[in-house]
């Protein structure tokens, strides 16, 4: 199979499209790092995006500005690694990532839009809202000072909005914030707002920018001094920017942490591998300098900006784990259910920290010379990889097998295709809707992974085929999936609802083609057979041209094709059976043309038809289909062989199919 797929009728169909997202890129260099980062309380999601020495994100909650710059200037066409951080000292949750050559960064996804033009000399920006959408509390004060507002029915918790900030939403000082320093049952004191507010109406809320740092705009830094009101940055002097420009707060560099571009996050630590270049204690508990890309890094417990420890380490410090087995470097890290994985291509080590007061670090060498190639495809139960040797594997086969762990190579089956394709750079993979794809290179001529080879896990797991599709990482973000291109900038929806491949307001068709194995159903797979008819079964949509044929004894030219052509006129979609000819002869003497149902709730309708032609004499028939126009909706869900049987056969040693 090439570019289609099962559904979920156990037909066969091509595949959805996928549609560019965004404005075309133009940069001769390719996606060196895509990630998706998702806001607590759903405020937003971005997709990331690395190449050349580029960074750039799409926001859901802005999708009309596309793709936007977050930051320039990084080492040119490394690859980036991402992880989130969601529990941590700083109460808020971060995107973090790191190239190896550039120091390790954090992102917090606070953006706005400027709220009209800026010419140019500004000292203050002004912007939709400094602030996050949630509101804690919304109150009118019935006392008040420039740095308290009292409510005498109010029932707080003392200390309770302490880091919130006061929003006056009313009266003369009406748009102005101030961190909140205490609070009592009925009285909140804040930083002074200069003069009295008065019995004003207010909001307790929390800024989603902090009261300094610098921001982007229009793709160039600016830093700012002070939030005065909701809506406003205190600058020196702004640059010029239009109307609606998306504003961002730009990353904030580490410069002594870890860079290393294998990230995962486990139990409120950060692990960091395939580290390039850090800061680590020598045996006398001196800092130095340190450079080993077969040992990961461990953030402390619940702040991942820090992975400092002590001489003698202490329970919740940062750690340092050498993974000397195997050699090489650290080809990835992740996590899964309870316990965290370090890959290297012949070496797999499960990873725990005890969860007691002592915090030890319990190691698990799992399998000596197993390893991944290179990125491994986690999967909602499992985490499955490539090994140097080409097999397709997954941690469960290899710790559960037996007693002693074995490893069991789902990628048997389809071992001979395996052994032409390229691994050594293997994209990250993703599991949706119970497929798992791998991103591949289909063999040594291509310099970037050009295919995705689909597993279903369906059942006891079954490959599907592979999808001329080629992407360098998949990445989910608002319920919907998307790839970075291996071999340009781009980002592309994958299944978008359609029947084509969609790049601005061009369409192209998917070529998607089918063909089962050669198949003898005498019981004797050495008998001739006499095959002088075909019956085919689906769904299909009007405006689709599918041809259908079959081969014998292993040839790759067709002795039957047959155009099915489906078009608008009445009389071939009334539901009854029309005098079209299937094919471009009428080649017996009494053909049957397609019947069709009534329109489906999906708009398809239900088809069925046979085709005669004279006598085929072979060993071995394969059946197949082939679509290569745009928009083409259908999906075979039967193929019949009319075979003509011979009465000696003993039937019951015929095989089933």
């Amino acid at each position: 199979m090439k570019n289609s797929t099962v559904t979920n009728k156990g037909g066969l169909a091509p595949r959805q499209g996928v549609t560019l997202l965004g404005a075309n890129n133009t940069s001769s260099s390719v996606c060196k790092g895509f990630y998706s980062y998702k806001k607590s309380f759903a405020t937003d999601e971005f997709l990331l995006k690395a190449y050349d020495d580029e960074l750039e994100f799409y926001s859901k909650n802005h999708t009309s500005a596309g793709w936007v710059r977050l930051k320039s200037s990084f080492t040119a066409n490394k690859e980036f690694g991402f992880v989130t951080s969601l529990v941590n000292t700083s109460n808020e949750d971060y995107c973090i990532f790191s190239n190896r050559f550039d120091p390790y960064q954090r992102w917090t996804g606070a953006v706005t839009q400027l709220n009209g033009a800026l010419a140019g000399g500004e000292t203050a920006i002004t912007v939709d809202s400094t602030l996050n959408s949630d509101i804690y509390e919304s109150k009118t004060a019935t006392g008040s000072s420039a740095t308290t507002l009292t409510v005498a029915t109010a029932t707080w918790a003392s200390s309770q909005w302490i880091n919130f900030y006061v929003y006056v939403t009313s009266g003369a000082l009406s748009g102005k914030v101030r961190k909140i320093t205490s609070n009592n049952g009925t009285v909140i004191t804040f930083d002074t707002l200069g003069s009295d507010p008065g019995s004003c109406t207010f909001e307790i809320k929390r800024l989603a920018f902090p009261t300094t740092g610098t921001l982007i705009y229009n793709g160039t830094t600016i830093a700012y001094t002070a939030i005065d009101l909701a809506t406003t940055f205190t600058v020196a002097s702004a640059h010029a920017g239009s109307d609606n420009d998306i504003v961002t707060l730009v990353p904030t560099e580490y410069s002594g942490l870890p860079r290393g571009n294998r990230l995962t996050n486990y139990l409120g630590r950060i692990i960091v591998g395939n580290v390039r270049s850090a800061m680590a204690r020598d045996s006398g508990g001196a800092l130095q300098g340190f450079s080993s890309a077969g040992s990961v890094f461990v953030s402390k417990l619940l702040d991942p900006f820090s992975f400092d420890f002590s001489a003698t380490r202490v329970a919740g410090e940062g750690d340092i784990i050498a993974t000397p087995y195997g050699g090489g470097e650290i080809t990835d890290v992740v996590h899964q259910e309870d316990a965290a994985y370090i890959f290297k291509e012949k070496y797999i080590e499960h990873l725990q920290y005890s969860q007691d007061a002592n915090d030890l670090a319990v190691r698990v060498p799992l399998k000596a010379e197993i390893g991944s190639v290179g990125k491994v495809l986690k999967a909602s139960d499992d985490i499955y990889f490539i090994t140097p040797d080409k097999r397709i594997t997954s941690i469960g086969r290899v710790r559960t097998k037996d007693l002693k762990p074995e490893t069991e190579n789902i990628g048997l089956p389809v071992q001979n295709f395996l052994n032409n394709c390229v691994v050594d750079d293997v994209g990250r993979g993703k599991e949706i809707e119970n497929k798992l794809y791998f991103p591949l290179k289909s063999s040594t001529e291509e310099s970037k992974n050009n295919i995705m080879l689909i597993y279903n896990k369906a059942g006891r797991g079954y490959f599907e085929g592979i999808w001329e599709l080629p992407a360098f990482s998949i990445e989910e973000m608002n319920k919907e999936f998307y790839f970075a291109e291996s071999n340009t900038a781009n980002v592309y929806q994958m299944f978008n609802g359609q029947h084509s491949d969609i790049s601005g307001d061009d369409r192209y068709p998917i070529i998607s083609e089918v063909a089962t194995h050669f198949m003898n159903l005498t019981a004797s797979a050495f008998n001739l057979q006499a095959m002088n008819g075909i019956a085919i079964e689906g769904y299909v949509r009007a405006g689709t041209t599918v041809q259908y044929y079959v081969l014998k004894d292993f040839e790759t030219t067709p002795f039957l094709t047959i155009t099915f052509v489906v078009d608008d006129e009445t009389g071939l979609l009334d539901g009854e059976e029309s005098s079209a000819f299937l094919g471009n002869t009428a080649l017996a003497l009494h053909p049957l043309a397609a019947t069709f149902s009534d329109p489906l709730a999906d708009g398809r309708r239900h088809f069925s038809f046979r085709q005669y032609f004279p006598f085929q004499y072979g060993n071995y028939f394969s059946v197949g289909q082939l679509s290569d126009e745009a928009d083409n909706d259908f999906e075979t869900t039967r193929f019949g062989l009319l075979i003509k049987e011979d009465p000696s056969v003993k039937i019951a040693r015929i095989r089933s199919v």
